[in-house]
């Protein structure tokens, strides 16, 4: 049975979490970002869904390092009537998300790290795994049993959506450099991470983990985004440039790739270049929907 749309209740999801204060600036304005990244990439895919799926009225959904719950969010304005189940390792993006899905009893959060544990999640109740930017958040030789014990809880015939991105692609010399850069530091990391491989390397293992859990991939669909300057998705792509270059410094630095001044004039100059007005650049992301066994 296909998804019916219903208008959400936004005065509901108004109220304010307990433990988490909208006050806070840095916080507000985190959120916010991240709000803006998903509606952007919500454009990009064209919707939080992929095109086609069917799925029950009240479907069991879980999504997988939900963040601060921007994408759990969106899809509930849509199809009000799902059960979702968000995880993420982080307490505070918890915090967040019970903040702006107050109201919602359909709705389940819970903190949990797939990198130290997979198998903590119910057999055979989810009817869609939702996956976003995952490479980010595991090393290589964890990330096809994460996939597999997150199939384990999916009910026969359930499906598994996930999308990738990648580094993008510029006109601009110095955020050439700090890509490739970062994509070093990545690369000589003892543990590896698919983030710094190549577009092809990056499609070529989500197909293996998916089929390496038993999944057939009935989708496989690359999305391009323009981040150029002027375009919807610009501000978006540099507010999230900002945050990662901030995270992967550490990275680069360690693995001797770059001294730490040096990273920080390379990345003020590509912030800057990023910011002109001549500024082109395309960002690529890979989709797969697989069903599971």
């Amino acid at each position: 049975m296909s998804l019916d749309r219903h208008a959400s209740n936004d005065d509901a999801r108004s109220e304010s979490s307990p433990t988490w204060h909208p006050d806070d600036w840095e916080r507000r304005e985190e959120v916010s970002r991240l709000l803006e990244r998903e509606r952007v990439l919500n454009e990009a895919l064209h919707g939080p869904l992929p095109p086609g799926l069917d799925l029950p009225a009240e479907a069991h959904v879980l999504h997988v390092a939900c963040g601060p719950g921007t994408w759990l969010y969106l899809l509930s304005l849509t199809y009000p009537s799902l059960r979702l189940t968000g995880v993420d390792k982080s307490p505070y993006y918890l915090q967040c998300a019970r903040h702006y899905l107050a109201g919602l009893d359909t709705v389940t959060l819970q903190v949990n790290d797939l990198a130290t544990e997979c198998d903590f999640l119910p057999t055979g109740k989810f009817d869609l795994v939702h996956l976003r930017f995952l490479a980010a958040e595991l090393p290589l030789e964890v990330l096809p049993e994460a996939v597999a014990e997150l199939v384990i809880s999916c009910q026969h015939g359930a499906c598994v959506y996930w999308t990738e991105g990648l580094f993008p692609s510029t006109n601009s010399a110095a955020c050439e450099q700090l890509g490739s850069c970062l994509q070093q530091g990545l690369q000589r990391q003892p543990r590896g991470c698919v983030l710094g491989g190549s577009s092809a390397s990056v499609r070529a293992y989500m197909a293996y983990a998916l089929h390496r859990a038993g999944c057939r991939v009935v989708q496989d669909q690359q999305h391009v985004l323009d981040i150029s300057a002027g375009m919807p998705a610009h501000h978006a792509f540099v507010q999230q440039a900002r945050v990662l270059i901030e995270q992967l410094r550490p990275l680069v630095v360690e693995a001797g790739v770059l001294g730490g001044q040096v990273y920080d004039a390379l990345a003020m100059q590509a912030l800057e270049q990023m910011r002109e007005a001549q500024f082109c650049g395309v960002l690529f992301l890979h989709s797969m929907l697989a069903v599971a066994p």
